[in-house]
């Protein structure tokens, strides 16, 4: 559809956002299929790799050291500032950001008030929440005076969450239960334009920060999240044949959704080093070699699985001793390719 605003008493709404859901634009993490889709709506050129690499997400990897955590892969666990990371990703296309956070004191109206405005100016609205967990979507109209919204959700298909949402014609989620749902917690924008895109050392020193091992409360990061990776994977306490199957599917979604985030983000630094490449700038091509490897590595996990479903197949596959063994062996791989392509990050930093 192409792009068009409709508006009427109480309503507007931006019609020809691109749709985003998992798998679009060949990548599965909810903030830069988000960010690319509003961009593009408003005429700014933003590829996938691009904005997955630019706000810092392609360079995470986290794990809870104290259970088997489904939000492991959150892009708001990129940076020890849990709202850097959306901060990065609309200021790293040279605008304003524009962020309200749902708090004890933040109403329902402020809210409202600043997805009117936006939409009532062409932009449509990046949200965390609005339809199941706390991921990013696009918001692309409103109802009702902003009491039902519109939009794009990740989630927007899936009942267990989506059970009271209906749907426009466009494909666009309908809903007027948005602030009803605790996950609904931000809503973001590009702003007024700076004319200031990051250069490649502001986002080589954030990949920097992102990939540098730490530790923030229950959560390793980087290196020691492929530590607390294997360690779950290597204790048999953790696994048996007689186990209940919604621990094992807990299980089979850290492994994957980890394996998933891998993927993702490694392949687009590998794409994104790999065009800035040069005869002059050889370190570009050795970091894009490194990720590479990664991804690789963690191809190699769906294969020791049997394939990338989450199905009885590889529920099985992961109760085997002799599996996760192997996985472990290749989450070793995966962390040394990226403390190796971190070594050359700093080294290119210091270069440039």
């Amino acid at each position: 559809m192409e792009n068009k605003k409709h508006v009427s008493e109480g309503c507007a709404i931006l019609y020809g956002v691109p749709k985003a859901h998992y798998g679009a634009f060949g990548g599965c993490t909810p903030l830069p299929i988000s960010m690319k889709a509003a961009a593009n709506y408003m005429g700014m050129e933003l590829d996938y790799d691009d904005a997955i690499v630019n706000c810092g997400a392609a360079f995470r990897l986290t794990w809870n050291e104290t259970c088997w955590d489904g939000g492991n892969v959150g892009d708001i666990f990129a940076f020890d500032d849990s709202w850097k990371v959306f901060r990065l990703a609309i200021e790293s296309m040279g605008c304003e950001y524009n962020l309200i956070e749902r708090t004890a004191t933040i109403q329902k109206s402020e809210f409202i008030d600043f997805i009117k405005a936006k939409i009532d100016s062409g932009i449509p609205v990046i949200a965390r929440g609005i339809i199941g967990p706390p991921e990013a979507g696009v918001i692309t109209g409103y109802r009702d005076n902003g009491n039902t919204l519109l939009g794009w959700n990740v989630f927007q298909e899936y009942q267990d969450v989506a059970g009271n949402v209906s749907f426009d014609k466009s494909g666009y989620y309908i809903t007027d239960k948005w602030w009803e749902n605790q996950d609904t917690n931000a809503v973001m924008s590009y702003g007024k334009s700076t004319g200031k895109r990051f250069d490649i050392k502001t986002i080589v020193e954030n990949a920097i920060e992102v990939m540098t091992p730490r530790r923030q409360g229950e959560y390793a990061k980087a290196g020691y999240a492929y530590d607390a990776w294997k360690k779950a994977m290597l204790d048999e306490s953790e696994f048996s044949e007689n186990m209940i199957s919604p621990l094992l599917v807990e299980r089979l979604m850290c492994q994957g959704d980890a394996m998933d985030c891998i993927m993702d983000g490694r392949n687009s630094a590998h794409k994104f080093f790999s065009k800035h490449a040069n005869k002059e700038q050889s370190l570009f091509e050795e970091i894009a070699e490194q990720f590479a490897k990664t991804a690789t590595s963690t191809s190699k996990m769906f294969e020791a699985l049997g394939g990338w479903e989450r199905s009885e197949a590889q529920m099985k596959a992961l109760l085997k001793p002799e599996t996760r063994q192997r996985i472990a062996t290749l989450i070793d791989e995966c962390k040394t390719a990226d403390e190796k392509a971190l070594t050359l990050l700093i080294e290119l930093s210091n270069s440039l």
